[in-house]
């Protein structure tokens, strides 16, 4: 079943109970993160076993094709629904994912099926498939218009019991990264501050407060070239303006940093949730799942290898005349790839 505008709004809010399986994918990612969010909450329909989820990497589908199918078919061991939550950015977990759906479209007894797989493209056979399944669904995500960010930022803001003074809304609005998930944090650190404060927000309170747009898409870049996502990577790069490499190379390497000392943590006996908790400075909390899961996939051999590719790349960006922009987007991209190898 393919899914589409105000279709997809009714179907998050109030899921087909005969849809099995749902595809996330296009370019917003940010957005489709979100609605794998909302499938789930509804999947575990208020059930607080710990072990109803199974979170499943491209890595995990590849080295074993029956492994999605067999996770999907798995009793709970409290007796709970089964949930398994598999993330994609490539083709190699496709034999397992038509597998897993084969089955479902059988009517095999399943739990419940949900599928981030990036931009992907539309026509990607994946996809097809998804769209034409009686008990799946494809549901595709693209870029926001500025009403529709400023929608969510309002309804968002107002959620969070934010009020601003005079003229300070739309300051608040402008200074809001593109991306929704950014834009969410940012919302969420101006209502930690608000909190008793007593008065609404004022310009000087957003100006002290929100990151700039550039500093929103440095962060984006840093994060999407951890997860594997290259083309991401280099996109929020390119939307920087007066992009310094170097500055660039430093966050990234920030990043990995934050990911040497939860491997190390890791290697020691500790689970990637337990390493990422005695992190410090502490994860925010948003993005404690995604530290977890990116630790897993990063080995001591990658990180090394990522750290050498940085290292170069900031040698080459400090000699004279050399292209930073192009030196750092190249780098993202190489640091990216390493995550499917």
């Amino acid at each position: 079943m393919k899914i589409t505008g105000a279709g997809a709004r009714k179907f998050l809010s109030a899921p087909d109970k005969a849809i099995r399986a749902v595809m996330l994918h296009g370019p917003n990612e940010s957005v489709a993160r979100e609605a794998a969010q909302s499938l789930l909450s509804w999947a575990l329909g208020g059930s607080s076993d710990p072990y109803a989820v199974t979170k499943l990497g491209e890595d995990d589908m590849k080295r074993d094709s029956a492994r999605l199918a067999d996770a999907l078919s798995a009793q709970s061991l409290l007796g709970g629904p089964t949930i398994v939550w598999a993330n994609i950015s490539g083709k190699s977990a496709d034999e397992a994912i038509l597998h897993a759906l084969a089955s479902i479209e059988r009517g095999a007894p399943v739990g419940f099926c949900i599928i981030e797989a990036g931009d992907i493209g539309s026509k990607a056979p994946l996809v097809k498939a998804f769209e034409a399944a009686k008990h799946a669904a494809a549901i595709a995500f693209y870029e926001e218009t500025e009403a529709e960010r400023a929608a969510f930022a309002k309804s968002h803001a107002k959620e969070m019991s934010l009020s601003f003074e005079r003229g300070a809304e739309e300051a608040f609005l402008a200074a809001l990264p593109s991306d929704r998930g950014l834009a969410r944090q940012e919302i969420d650190k101006l209502a930690l501050y608000a909190h008793g404060l007593g008065r609404p927000l004022s310009e000087a309170d957003l100006a002290a407060l929100m990151a700039d747009e550039n500093e929103s898409a440095l962060d984006a870049a840093s994060q999407a070239a951890i997860a594997g996502r290259a083309a991401r990577a280099v996109e929020a790069l390119a939307r920087i303006e007066g992009l310094s490499g170097v500055s660039a190379l430093r966050t990234l390497l920030r990043r990995l940093h934050q990911l040497r000392e939860a491997r190390a943590l890791i290697d020691q006996g500790m689970s990637p949730t337990e390493a990422v908790e005695k992190l410090r400075p502490p994860v925010f909390w948003k993005e404690k799942d995604a530290v977890a899961a990116q630790a897993r996939t990063w080995s001591a051999k990658k990180l090394t290898a990522a750290y050498d590719l940085i290292w170069t790349a900031e040698l080459r960006s400090k000699t004279a005349g050399a292209p930073q922009e192009l030196i750092a987007a190249d780098t993202y991209g190489g640091v990216a790839r390493l995550v499917g190898e």
